[in-house]
């Protein structure tokens, strides 16, 4: 019984914290207002921004009837999204990231709107601005829609007002949304479309460079410089052409390009390599007719099948190795032939028929040359591994309809002229009611129907029937 008494319990044993029930009802009210897709996960990330001192992924009320979507982003967490990342022109990635988290929304369709921004696997940041344009743009059906959502999101009006943004901010997001052609399924590899090449690192540093020179270099040549200078012309440009005068009609119905001539140094070269060539043979034996002949009678006999097949082997890897090479081969290997024959002791070779120990001692040296050459007359070419190619990171960005086909530039001055001439009477603001005016142009391109080539419905006559 005394162990039993020491281990009970009293109010006045168990310490609550002071902050501890207010902490626990904010928390419900999170969690009540908000509606986690995984509440373990989501408190999670409201107790780190808590304790980071961020503002934490809390819907500003309770979306009734709960809008659902794939990824399960909704306007409420698209409203919250902007609050958390506003106040930044470029935010960083990770940024991003870990506000997407937040609210347990999917990571892949994360990836689709920053491929739809041109940033995934490419840059570290993304601009705020067209960040939201384009996921407010996966909530409505058509970009009307998107761009009334996009005022009603980034607002700093209580709910029920005028929902008004600065104009500059409207036209930034719907020329963005207009550029893009979002009507179709796209494939990204690696965060680039399919089909365009990404731009490496020394093509970037290419066009700065270019870019840089073009800026760097002004226009300084004053026109004293041209009235001081009798063979040069300056021609002062009309809407962009070239008036056209006699002189310069001439000149540019001229050809631009002329026949190229080869050149004269080329030839000579040739020349002094043949005789140097030429010069070197001098020094050797003279070949005969009678030597040529000994040496056409030698190479029509008969050799073993082995030899055969090796000379035909060997003809076959000269033949690949290039004709010039193997005439080369050919004429180095006479020329050393009648360097031995000119040695031999027997000064009457060239009246004797040769013997088989002269046949197979010519044979002899020959294969010797060869062995001896083959690198030179076959060069080995070393086999190189392909390197496997990293298998490339595919995204599938489905048809967005709140962002739909490219726009007609036409159509967007239009829109921006009009909105432009709006706001100088509202304080540079755009609201939702002066989208929706009559006055205004239409920000998309509708499609038109053809009502005169409708399918034709066949009518019966008032009481019959319609029999086969």
């Amino acid at each position: 019984m005394p162990e039993l008494v020491e281990q009970m319990y009293c109010s006045q044993q168990i310490v609550i914290p002071p902050k501890f029930p207010y902490i626990l009802k904010r928390y419900c009210k999170a969690a009540i207002k908000t509606q986690p897709y995984d509440l373990l996960r989501w408190s999670y990330e409201y107790f780190t921004a808590l304790a980071e001192h961020r503002p934490p992924p809390v819907k500003l009320r309770l979306e009734y009837p709960i809008y659902s979507t794939e990824g399960g982003l909704t306007r409420g967490c698209l409203k919250v999204l902007a609050n958390q990342l506003s106040g930044m022109t470029s935010v960083p990635l990770p940024a991003v990231r870990q506000a997407w988290r937040g609210f347990c929304l999917d990571t892949n369709e994360l990836n689709q709107i920053l491929c739809l921004c041109e940033v995934y696997m490419r840059e570290e940041e993304v601009s705020f601005l067209r960040f939201i344009a384009v996921a407010g743009g996966l909530l409505t059906k058509t970009l009307t829609h998107t761009m009334i959502l996009l005022c009603e999101t980034l607002t700093h009006e209580p709910d029920g007002g005028s929902a008004a943004i600065p104009v500059q901010d409207f036209l930034v997001m719907y020329r963005f949304l207009a550029a893009m052609d979002a009507s179709k399924d796209v494939k990204y590899l690696n965060g680039y479309r399919e089909g365009e090449t990404p731009k490496t690192e020394s093509t970037m540093e290419e066009e700065e460079q270019v870019t840089s020179q073009v800026v760097s270099e002004p226009d300084t040549v004053s026109d004293e410089y041209w009235g001081e200078t009798k063979q040069l012309q300056k021609l002062n440009l009309t809407n962009d052409l070239v008036p056209q005068t006699t002189r310069l009609s001439l000149k540019l119905n001229m050809p631009a390009l002329g026949k190229i001539e080869r050149s004269p140094s080329m030839e000579r070269a040739g020349q002094i390599e043949r005789e140097n060539y030429m010069r070197e043979r001098k020094g050797r034996a003279a070949a005969s007719d009678d030597v040529d002949q000994k040496l056409r009678q030698m190479s029509g006999e008969e050799l073993p099948d082995q030899d055969k097949k090796g000379m035909v082997a060997g003809r076959q890897m000269s033949t690949t190795s290039g004709e010039f090479i193997v005439a080369q081969v050919e004429r180095d290997i006479m020329d050393y032939i009648n360097e031995q024959i000119a040695i031999l002791p027997d000064p009457d070779l060239k009246k004797k028929k040769a013997k088989p120990e002269e046949v197979a001692m010519i044979k002899e040296l020959v294969e010797n040359y060869l062995d001896e050459n083959m690198e030179v007359i076959v060069p080995e070419v070393e086999e190189v591994e392909e390197e496997e190619l990293p298998i490339p990171e595919v995204t599938v960005v489905y048809a967005v309809p709140g962002i739909g086909p490219e726009v007609d530039e036409d159509l967007v001055q239009e829109v921006e002229y009009y909105l432009l001439d709006v706001c100088k009477v509202q304080a540079d603001m755009v609201m939702p009611r002066n989208i929706r005016h009559f006055l205004c142009p239409p920000l998309e391109k509708y499609k038109e129907h053809d009502y005169d080539n409708l399918p034709s419905k066949e009518e019966l006559a008032a009481g019959g029937a319609l029999t086969d």
